[in-house]
Parts: structure tokens; C-alpha cells; sequence
């Protein structure tokens, strides 16, 4: 009788040697690449203060980045504004339109969202704001030359040429400027829209709460909420968020500057002063009871 030889290895054995040659790499590799591999993520744009040339460079230029970086899966936009030049509003609104395209784009009211900052706002795919926030002013201020604005030496061409036109001229723009705010927002809210358009275009202000109800915004929730929502209509459930101004502005020490970067709190008083010595123009702007000139 053939005495038992065990070097010959056992069925359950080789199987077993079959098994930890197969898995440890596997989990091994899945446990790694979990903290390797960067984890999608939701970019942080910051509109604070008037809307000018500065602001609505910085933020296209963000949400370019936004649109060509393949880790950035949704954007939202922290709105804290009372809005400002009508041109560049409507620049802002075209620029989140543009970026919804290729992913979603969230606003997120803080303090203040009003008349060009809420036309920004109109253009994502959901609003959200708090129960106090201030929300709307959906309506026009214009600015003329005045007296003193020509000095007397200038000569023209043309009767119209210092001024740009007639005052009854400036309220036709005027009317046109309030129509394609109102067309705006129209087409962002689309039928979550429960105002009509007559009474929203007495350019009242309304707290988060009235904003609900009235279908201009989607829902009442924090930042941290927004964010979670944002990742949420991209499809992503683990997520890291990001401020996309030192990706876009610092890029040559990235590293360094996410860790140096921190928002500066918002200056409520400069928030919700009266605009001051505003060129001749159209403006999306809120104004204070009483600074209207």
C-alpha cells in the first residue's frame, strides 16, 4: 500500500491558494483606489457684492473651469447680492444657461438675492434659500447725465451723441430691460413659476418663505443642503466640495492656495448699502427704502 504523500496539495487547498492569489490583490486594489482615485466633486462659486466687469469675469472664468475639469460633477452658486449692471447680469445668466448644459448647477441664497443677482439665480436648475433670505426686486433703475455730466468745451456730432438719447428714449429701454428680466425668468422657473408676471414685475422683495411659495425659489435649505442636492441631480453620492476660485485664479500652487483660500464673511452693511455714483446705464440693482434719488 502507497503510503500517503503530502506534498501532493488538496483539492480544498489549491482552491483556497486559488482564492488568496485572486483576492487579496482585488480588495487590496478596490481599498486603495477608494483614497488613490479623487472623488467627484461639487465646485463652490461665490457671488457677493454688486455685480461690475470684476465679479462677472471671475465667476465666467470659474465656471469655464467648472466645464472643463472632469472631476467637477455639479456647481453650486452662494449668492449673496443685490445685483447690478444690467449687461452683466444677463452676461451671468447666459454663463450658468451655458454651464447647466454639461452639468447641473445649483444657487444657494444666503443673506440677499436681488433684481440681477436672482436673474443669475433664474438660470440654474434649482434655487434654493433660507426662510429669511431675501429674494426678487425683479425690476429696473436707470441712470442719466446730468447737468454737469457734459463739459462745456465738448463738441458732437449729433443732438444725441453726450447723452446717448432722449429721457422718454431711456424709459423704452427701460421697458425692454424689465421684459427680458421677466422673459428670464420665466424660462428658468418655467412651470414652477406660481406668480404672474404683473405682479412680479412690481419688483417687491419677498423673504424665502413668500420666494416658495410664489415658485421662485425650490425649497428652503442650508448651503451644506444645496450642495448635497447639487451631487445628487449629477448622480454622485460621495463627493468632495471645492472653491473653484483658487483652482481658476492660483493655479500655479494649487495645493497651497486650497488650504490658504477661506471666504471673507459677508460685510452685511455693504450688502445692503445704497448704490453710489453709478455711471449713467441700466442696472438689475435692489435699492433701499428711501436711497432712491
Amino acid at each position: 500500500m502507497d503510503e500517503y504523500d503530502d506534498s501532493t496539495p488538496s483539492p480544498l487547498r489549491t482552491a483556497l491558494t486559488v482564492l488568496l492569489i485572486v483576492l487579496v490583490p482585488l480588495a487590496l486594489g478596490i481599498f486603495l483606489a477608494g483614497r488613490l482615485l479623487p472623488r467627484p466633486q461639487v465646485g463652490i462659486v461665490r457671488l457677493s457684492y454688486d455685480i461690475g466687469s470684476l465679479s462677472t469675469y471671475e465667476i465666467a472664468e470659474q465656471l469655464r473651469v467648472a466645464r472643463e475639469n472632469p472631476a467637477i460633477q455639479a456647481v453650486v452658486v452662494i449668492i449673496n447680492s443685490p445685483g447690478g449692471s444690467a449687461a452683466f447680469s444677463e452676461e451671468l445668466f447666459l454663463d450658468v444657461l451655458d454651464t447647466r448644459r454639461d452639468l447641473p448647477v445649483v444657487a444657494s441664497i444666503d443673506l440677499l438675492a436681488a433684481s440681477g443677482a436672482y436673474y443669475m439665480a433664474a438660470a440654474a436648475n434649482e434655487i434654493y434659500a433660507k426662510p429669511t433670505s431675501a429674494v426678487g426686486s425683479v425690476g429696473v433703475i436707470a441712470t442719466l447725465p446730468g447737468d454737469g455730466y457734459i463739459e462745456e468745451d465738448l463738441l458732437t456730432t449729433g443732438p444725441y451723441k453726450a447723452f446717448g438719447g432722449t429721457r422718454d428714449g431711456t424709459v423704452r429701454q427701460i421697458e425692454r430691460a424689465k421684459f427680458a428680466f421677466l422673459d428670464a425668468v420665466q424660462t428658468g422657473r418655467g412651470d414652477r413659476l406660481a406668480i404672474d408676471l404683473a405682479t412680479l414685475s412690481r419688483a417687491e422683495v419677498y423673504t424665502g418663505v413668500q420666494a416658495l411659495e410664489f415658485g421662485l425659489v425650490d425649497g428652503l435649505a442650508s448651503t451644506e443642503e444645496a450642495l448635497r442636492r447639487a451631487a445628487e441631480l449629477a448622480g454622485v453620492r460621495d463627493f468632495e466640495a471645492v472653491e473653484l476660485y483658487p483652482l481658476t485664479f492660483d493655479t500655479d500652487f494649487i495645493p497651497l492656495a486650497e488650504v490658504a483660500y477661506r471666504p471673507q464673511p459677508i460685510d452685511e452693511a455693504r450688502l445692503w448699502a445704497a448704490p453710489h455714483a453709478l455711471a449713467p446705464g441700466l442696472y438689475y440693482r435692489y435699492v433701499p427704502p428711501g436711497a432712491a434719488r
